[in-house]
C-alpha cells in the first residue's frame, strides 16, 4: 500500500459518507477495497491494468483462503463500488466490473440454534449490574425481535421510547421503521436503562460526556471502563461469552434473526408482519421457515 493508495481510500470512505450511507457500510465497502489493493500488490498490477479476469481472479483466491460464500460476494460489491469510485474521480476510464455479474447470494436456511436454547439461556442470566443489564435486553432484541447487528450498534438514546407494558422503537437507516417491543423485551430494555440511568448519575461532573448511543461497551478484565458506543468486535465477543457459557454452538446475529423469525411465527405472526418488524421487502427466508415449519407439521 502506497500513500496514493491511502489517499484514494480516504476520499472512497468520504464519498460514501457523503452519500448517506451507513457507518457500518462506509466501514465494509473501505475494507474491501483496501484488501482488493494488497492483493493487486502482490502481482505489483496498477489500477489502470486491471480486467475482469481480475475480480475473478481475486473471488478465486477469496474461496481458496475458505471466505463464506455471502462474505464472497460482499467484497465483490465493495470492490465494484469502489472503481465505480475510481471511474468517477478520473482515476482509471471506466470500471472495468459493471458488466459482470455478482455472485449468486446463498440464502440456504441454517437453523444451528435449537429452539428453547435462548429461553434457557435467559432463565440463568440475572441484571445485576450494567453490562448484565445490557446483555440480556440485547439478547432479546436479537433472538426475539430480529434486529440487525449494524441496525443494533447505531441505536442512538433517544430511538427508544419506554412503556410499562409496550416500548417502541425507532430503527433507522434504508429500512427504517418504528417497532413495538415484546413484554420481555420492554421490560429487559427498561432495567438497563434503569442500570443506566444509575450508572450516569455516578459520574463526577468532569466526566459527564454526552453518551447519545444506545448501548455502550465494556473495556479491561472486570469492565469497569465503559465505552460510549457497541462495536462489532463487542458484539461478536459477547455473542461468543453467551455461547461458550450457556453450550449454544454458532451463535452469530444471523442465526439469531433466524431464530426472531421462528419465535414469531409460533406466537402466530403472518409473513407481512414479520417482514414490516425486520424491515424486510421481500419473503426471502420467512418464506423458507413457513415451508419447513408445513414440511414439518
Amino acid at each position: 500500500m502506497t500513500p496514493a493508495s491511502d489517499d484514494i481510500l480516504k476520499r472512497f470512505a468520504a464519498n460514501l459518507r457523503a452519500k448517506d450511507r451507513q457507518a457500518a457500510t462506509v466501514e465494509s465497502y473501505t475494507r474491501d477495497a483496501t484488501e482488493f489493493l494488497r492483493y493487486l500488490d502482490t502481482f505489483n498490477m496498477p489500477l489502470k491494468a486491471v480486467e475482469p479476469e481480475t475480480l475473478l481472479a481475486f473471488r478465486d483466491h477469496l474461496i481458496t483462503a475458505k471466505d463464506r460464500e455471502n462474505s464472497v460476494r460482499r467484497k465483490i460489491i465493495g470492490v465494484r463500488q469502489f472503481f465505480r469510485f475510481l471511474a468517477f474521480e478520473k482515476v482509471i476510464s471506466d470500471s472495468p466490473f459493471d458488466a459482470m455479474p455478482l455472485p449468486e447470494r446463498d440464502e440456504s436456511l441454517k437453523i444451528p440454534i435449537i429452539p428453547g436454547q435462548i429461553e434457557s439461556a435467559l432463565k440463568g442470566m440475572r441484571a445485576t449490574n450494567l453490562k448484565s443489564a445490557r446483555d440480556i435486553a440485547i439478547l432479546r432484541l436479537l433472538a426475539f425481535e430480529g434486529i440487525k447487528a449494524h441496525e443494533l450498534i447505531e441505536f442512538q438514546t433517544n430511538d427508544y421510547v419506554h412503556s410499562k407494558d409496550k416500548g417502541s422503537l425507532f430503527v433507522p437507516g434504508v429500512k427504517s421503521r418504528s417497532i413495538y417491543l415484546a413484554l420481555e423485551t420492554t421490560e429487559a430494555m427498561g432495567v438497563y436503562r434503569e442500570y443506566f440511568e444509575g450508572w450516569l448519575a455516578t459520574r463526577k461532573p468532569s466526566q459527564q460526556v454526552p453518551f447519545r448511543f444506545l448501548f455502550v461497551s465494556f473495556k479491561g478484565k472486570d469492565g469497569s471502563l465503559v465505552l460510549p458506543k457497541m462495536t462489532r468486535h463487542g458484539l461478536k465477543f459477547l455473542l461468543y461469552e453467551l455461547g461458550e457459557r450457556f453450550k449454544i454452538p454458532h451463535i452469530n446475529t444471523e442465526n439469531l434473526r433466524h431464530y426472531a423469525i421462528e419465535h414469531q411465527l409460533a406466537n402466530g405472526w403472518d409473513a407481512e408482519q414479520i417482514m414490516q418488524h425486520l424491515g424486510l421487502r421481500r419473503l426471502g427466508n420467512i418464506g423458507k421457515h413457513i415451508a419447513r415449519r408445513k414440511q414439518d407439521s
